[in-house]
C-alpha cells in the first residue's frame, strides 16, 4: 500500500497485535496475583489463556481477510471467531465445572481478556481498511 506521496503505508497490525499482547500479559497478572484461593487462579488463569488463543487467532484472521480486500471473507471472519469462542467458552466451563472449580473466575478471566481484545480487534480493522490514499473521507 503506498500513500499519497507514494511513501510505503504503515501495516497498523504489529501495533494493535502489540496492544493485544499487553492486554493478554496484564490479564494473565491480574489472573494471577487477583484470587486468593488457589482453585480460582487456576480457573481464571485458563479462563484468559483461552481468550488469549482465540484473540490471536482472531487478529491473524482478520489480517487475513483485510488482505484480500473481500467483504464476503471478512464476514466469515467474524462468524468464525464469534464460533471459535463460544467454543472456548463452552470447553473451558465444562472444564472447570467438572472440577470443581470457580465458573465465575474463569468467566471473569476469559471475558476481562475478550472486551479489550473485542476492541482492539475492531480497532485494527477500522485502521487497516482506510483508503490508502487519503483517508476514510
Amino acid at each position: 500500500m503506498t500513500g499519497r506521496d507514494g511513501k510505503q503505508a504503515r501495516d497498523p497490525f504489529w501495533a494493535h497485535a502489540g496492544l493485544a499482547a499487553t492486554v493478554m500479559g496484564v490479564g494473565a497478572v491480574v489472573a494471577a496475583v487477583l484470587p486468593k484461593v488457589a482453585e480460582d487462579r487456576v480457573a481464571a488463569l485458563l479462563g484468559v489463556g483461552l481468550s488469549a488463543v482465540v484473540g490471536v487467532l482472531a487478529l491473524f484472521l482478520k489480517r487475513r481477510a483485510l488482505a484480500q480486500a473481500d467483504l464476503k471473507a471478512a464476514l466469515k471472519v467474524v462468524g468464525v471467531v464469534f464460533a471459535l469462542r463460544g467454543v472456548a467458552v463452552g470447553l473451558g466451563l465444562a472444564w472447570v465445572v467438572s472440577r470443581n472449580l470457580s465458573a465465575i473466575a474463569f468467566v471473569g478471566g476469559f471475558f476481562g481478556v475478550y472486551f479489550a481484545l473485542q476492541w482492539i480487534e475492531v480497532s485494527y480493522v477500522m485502521a487497516a481498511s482506510k483508503d490508502p490514499a487519503g483517508g476514510d473521507e
